[in-house]
């Protein structure tokens, strides 16, 4: 920045310093300071303002002398004095406001905001604006920060502002807004050997990015992006950059790279800072004495080093060490307020957030931990995530060790938070979805018996059940799904697709079915109750065929999975494992429904043919990778139902006994288990699509919100090239507009007849005028501004003076502004109809300054963070949960 004396010497000249023969003082002042004496040419300064106290050269001349000296508080004293001569200045308003930085003035904020407001003095408003975004960011204010940057103009030429780049990736990476980091660190590129901070900023971003990427802390990070990360963040620390040490230390204590560790102790020990409690706890961390690394950081605490607390904060985050939070905050309360200004400050909003929620998970809250992690975003994100995933999977237990027992899943918290997404989603049919396992969760476990048509499933059943209650030989294959359950009462409820429900009692089910058929009903399902006591724990679906030839019955069969938490299949022992049932069960088993394979009709084979078909099942379903349950089991549906029904020779020959004592077992008494793994394969479904619907929204509000930026960001290019350019657009718009001059002249020609005490007095008059006057120049105005302005934004378009520029249509708040002008100059002007008959750029450049004025409210109007981000966290998380290996 230049010597002010340069500056105010030729816009005040030296008259008066020349009348009082100062000007030897001032030059030899001047000659001094170039000399670099500021010692004497802060002597002469003395001289020429003890004659003239009021001088503001002899002011400057001070300021640029004890700037040189380093005397920070003459600084102070000799700008303040200047800026009251020279308000309007905002190079001198910006050196006071540092000058006033350095001595811990109260002004100073105040004085670089001052700056701020001197439009014809771009360079120091820019460099002010830069000034309050670094305080802001020091603060943790982020979005504060964000705001000062909005309001620099957009340079003249098409290289971009690396200093404004700079500033809003590290608002960006605040907030945990990758994407606008990335955009940002694009224009930065590949930082130069002296560029500290952008190496700091991209070290930062590369972490950031792999932590998003891996869900993980530092020390779980592929080699490459911490050796790149160290890289940058090793030049910012020998380049003394602000937070360098930090980032550093914290990579460090989460490195368990020996070679890592010893780079960075090597430069450490160059520098002499090994002893440093920063540095100490680092490397006990890396070496897992953590008591040992939070006592360093204590003494650093005790003896008042903020930079110890700073980096407490960045390893907690690292490592993941809620103890190294409840060390700051066990601090912050035993430090009184002054002392906890320099040593201990507060807990970041966001990790208070994190370790609210680790309280609350700890307590069993886990709803409410997630909800709280919501809102952490910036550098605690990846943190966030590990725990909100570990919270998640805490409500889905993996199998217990070698038994393989599955423990129940928190289904209240699991379904409160598939509910709680599909709500958010707007998924009804996932809601209800999580309704229906939130009921079968309270019901009977649900086997479904299936195979290909003819294979004797209703006959099985009969026989499971120890009566003839599921309809065998009603058609060439079971119409639709039968649902048999408990009652108390043995009936039969018909579902008809469009028709009204038939009830009937067992003995009448054929009958009726075979007459619905012949008329041509279509039966949606068929529930048959029975007071049979094994159906209290189990409920059986009696499946059609999957080989028939309606393609509904094969759906009705598909649907049955849905249904079902465990599966029978019963292949037809003299054609048994067939290629179409091969299919069917590698279907069935990547759907992860259990299965068990038996083989009805043994009774039609010789034992020896029986053995080898029950071996040539093993190895088909061994080739396939299907599992049974049970190896096969070889039985016949016919003599057991006979058997059953009181008939104990065929019972004794049906091989009924093993597959009794097999559903027992591994059904009946299994069917908490069983239950368990459905219900789990179900609500694992339903997270994966929302996940994946969560993930989409999410997509589509991150794009919206990047359109938004850009959308902003053409804005305040358009107000900036309108308030630069406003004299010369003035000018051009005034001649676009004459036509609509002319028809407002043609309104305003019968007022010219009227005598002139009625032209200034009649108040009908003026607002005749009023009326006209902005009927007729509000929208042609706002028009030619708005295509200047998008002229300005796109150098592609013509403006106001060119024949394109397009259909810019002026936002409403615009044009408003621009009618506020017009209005408030016919309120002024002793003889508003006078205006038409004349050129009118004073007004259209108030215009053009209003104009510009709602094209920056509107660039900064605050765009609240979309909810989806959070909702697509959780709900990734839900879905990692459930697709986690089951363990044992």
């Amino acid at each position: 920045m230049a010597r002010l004396v340069e500056a105010l010497n030729r816009f005040f000249g030296r008259v008066e310093i020349l009348a009082l023969g100062l000007e030897n003082e001032r030059s030899a002042a001047e000659a001094a300071l170039a000399k670099g004496m500021p010692l004497e040419a802060r002597e002469h300064a003395r001289t020429i303002l003890s004659v003239l106290p009021d001088s503001a050269v002899g002011l400057a001349l001070w300021a640029d002398a004890a700037e040189d000296a380093w005397l920070d508080q003459e600084v102070v004293a000799a700008l303040s004095d200047l800026a009251k001569r020279v308000p309007w200045r905002a190079d001198v308003w910006l050196r006071l406001g540092r000058a006033g930085q350095r001595v811990g003035w109260d002004g100073a904020r105040d004085a670089i905001e001052r700056a701020t407001s001197a439009p014809e003095e771009r360079d120091a408003a820019r460099l002010a604006l830069l000034d309050l975004s670094d305080l802001d960011l020091a603060a943790g204010d982020p979005a504060r920060a964000q705001r000062w940057l909005d309001r620099i103009p957009a340079p003249l030429t098409t290289v971009p502002d690396r200093d404004v780049a700079l500033r809003r990736a590290e608002c960006a990476l605040a907030y945990g807004d990758l994407d606008g980091a990335r955009a940002a660190a694009e224009i930065l590129g590949e930082p130069t050997a002296i560029e500290g901070r952008a190496a700091l900023v991209l070290a930062r971003l590369a972490l950031a990015e792999a932590s998003a990427a891996a869900g993980s802390s530092a020390a779980a990070l592929p080699p490459a992006v911490v050796g790149r990360a160290l890289d940058l963040g090793l030049r910012a620390l020998v380049l003394d950059v602000p937070g360098a040490a930090e980032l550093c230390a914290a990579l460090v204590a989460a490195s368990r790279d020996v070679l890592v560790v010893d780079r960075v102790r090597r430069v450490v020990r160059a520098a002499g800072a090994l002893d440093e409690p920063t540095w100490a706890a680092a490397f006990a961390f890396a070496e897992g004495r953590r008591d040992d690394a939070r006592q360093a950081l204590a003494r650093g605490l005790s003896a008042g080093d903020r930079s110890a607390a700073a980096a407490l904060l960045r390893m907690a985050v690292e490592t993941r060490d809620l103890g190294a939070l409840d060390a700051l905050v066990a601090r912050g309360k035993d430090t009184d307020k002054e002392e906890r200004g320099a040593a201990a400050p507060a807990l970041p909003p966001d990790l208070v957030r994190l370790r609210d929620a680790a309280a609350m998970a700890s307590a069993g809250q886990g709803s409410g931990a997630l909800d709280a992690l919501d809102a952490v975003t910036g550098e605690g994100a990846a943190w966030a995530e590990d725990m909100r995933r570990a919270i998640v999977q805490a409500w889905l237990p993996p199998a217990d060790g070698a038994a393989g027992a599955r423990a129940a899943a928190a289904w209240s918290d699991v379904l409160r938070e598939l509910a709680r997404t599909a709500k958010l989603l707007d998924r009804l049919d996932l809601l209800a979805a999580i309704e229906a396992l939130a009921v079968e969760r309270e019901r009977p476990l649900r086997a479904a018996v299936v195979g290909e048509f003819n294979a004797g499933k209703s006959t099985f059943l009969n026989a499971l059940l120890g009566e003839d209650v599921a309809p065998t030989g009603v058609l060439p294959t079971t119409a639709t799904l039968h649902w048999v359950a408990w009652a108390p009462d043995p009936f039969a409820r018909i579902v008809v697709r469009g028709g009204q429900d038939r009830v009937v009692p067992h003995a009448a089910l054929k009958d009726t079915l075979r007459a619905l058929a012949a008329a041509g009903d279509k039966v949606a399902r068929v529930f048959i109750y029975a007071p049979i006591e094994r159906l209290k724990r189990v409920e059986i679906l009696d499946t059609p065929g999957f080989n028939a030839p309606d393609p509904d019955h094969i759906a009705e069969a598909r649907r049955a999975f849905d249904e079902a938490h465990v599966a029978i299949w019963l292949l037809d022992a003299p054609q048994a494992m067939k290629e179409s049932e091969r299919r069917v069960l590698s279907e069935i088993s990547a759907l992860g429904v259990p299965v068990q394979i038996l083989a009805n009709k043994a009774d039609r084979l010789k034992p020896d043919a029986l053995e080898t078909v029950l071996a040539h099942v093993r190895d088909s379903l061994a080739a396939s990778s299907i599992a049974s349950l049970t190896p096969p089991i070889a039985f016949s549906a016919r003599l057991s139902l006979k058997g059953r029904l009181g008939d104990e020779a065929a019972l004794a020959a049906s091989g009924w006994a093993e597959v009794e004592a097999l559903f027992a077992e591994q059904i009946v008494d299994a069917s908490d288990a069983l239950r368990e793994r459905a219900l789990r394969r179900k609500a694992g479904r339903v997270a994966a699509e929302l996940a994946q619907v969560a993930s989409a929204r999410a997509a589509e509000d991150r794009e919206a919100g990047r359109r938004a930026r850009a959308e902003a960001d053409r804005l305040r290019a358009s107000a900036a090239y309108l308030r630069r350019e406003r004299r010369a657009l003035a000018a051009a718009i005034d001649k676009a507009i004459e036509p609509a001059r002319r028809e407002l002249a043609s309104d305003l020609r019968p007022i010219a007849a009227l005598p002139e005490e009625r032209k200034r007095t009649d108040a009908s008059v003026r607002a005749y005028v009023q009326e006209r006057l902005v009927a007729r120049l509000s929208w042609p105005l706002s028009a030619e501004i708005a295509k200047a302005a998008r002229a300005g934004a796109e150098p592609g378009a013509r403006g106001a003076s060119g024949a394109a520029g397009g259909d810019a249509a002026p936002s409403p708040r615009a044009a408003a502004h621009v009618r506020a002008v017009l209005m408030g100059m016919v309120a002024v002007h002793d003889a508003p109809q006078e205006l038409a008959a004349r050129p009118i750029e004073g007004v259209v450049e108030a215009a053009i300054d209003a104009f510009a004025m709602a094209l920056s409210a509107e660039a900064e109007a605050p765009v609240p963070p979309p909810a989806s981000a959070a909702v697509e966290l959780r709900a990734q998380a839900l879905r990692a949960a459930f697709e986690a290996p089951a363990g044992g």
